[in-house]
């Protein structure tokens, strides 16, 4: 009887060795069917390149080459507190809707603000926006809108849409002067050239 048991205890250990190795006597395993997925993953729209920072209605200073009929796009580059100050001096806010929040982004020297007002248009909501920005090396094309459809009661003044936005600086080349191209409902009104300094 003593020489039975170790012989049993090994065909044991053997079958239990080979189960666990994945010999003939294990179970095999079958893998759960794949489902396609139906839905196309989307990705996210990326921000804009700008940053909302005021709009309105303004009545700049010193504009006697402009009469009524006039219907001229106006434009500017700031880069620096001073020529924001200066901006604030000669164009003359009548209704804007900034806020502290919005007014705030724009901090210097990180940022370029980008300012454009048609001369003239009845006061009537606020129809002129930026609706794109692209920037390839030097140059920079702002894409603006005038809504057709403004809400309000229109003013019987002279009034121009505005709208001001910033851009952080790092998105433009570190030398040489940019060129920002101005278009407005898809036509090029403006070209400025400005060395960002």
């Amino acid at each position: 009887m003593p020489t039975i048991y170790p012989a049993v205890m090994t065909a044991i250990v053997a079958t239990l060795l080979i189960a666990a190795c994945g010999g003939d006597t294990a179970t095999p395993t079958i893998a759960p069917p794949q489902t396609e997925k139906t839905e196309v993953a989307q990705a996210a729209p990326a921000p804009p390149l700008w940053r909302y920072v005021n709009s309105g209605w303004v009545s700049p200073l010193n504009q006697q080459s402009a009469n009524a009929f006039s219907r001229e796009l106006r434009v500017a580059v700031i880069t620096t507190a001073q020529e924001l100050e200066e901006f604030n001096r000669t164009v003359i806010s009548k209704r804007t809707n900034g806020s502290g929040v919005t007014l705030s982004r724009a901090e210097f020297p990180g940022s370029v603000v980008l300012v454009a007002y048609l001369l003239w248009l009845p006061v009537q909501g606020d129809p002129l926006s930026v609706v794109g920005l692209e920037i390839d090396g030097n140059r920079a094309v702002v894409d603006l809108e005038l809504d057709e459809d403004a809400q309000g009661r229109e003013y019987p003044y002279l009034y121009a849409p505005m709208t001001m936005v910033t851009v952080d600086r790092d998105q433009f080349p570190a030398e040489g002067p940019v060129s920002f191209e101005f278009r407005l409902d898809g036509e090029l009104q403006v070209t400025l050239t400005d060395t960002l300094q």
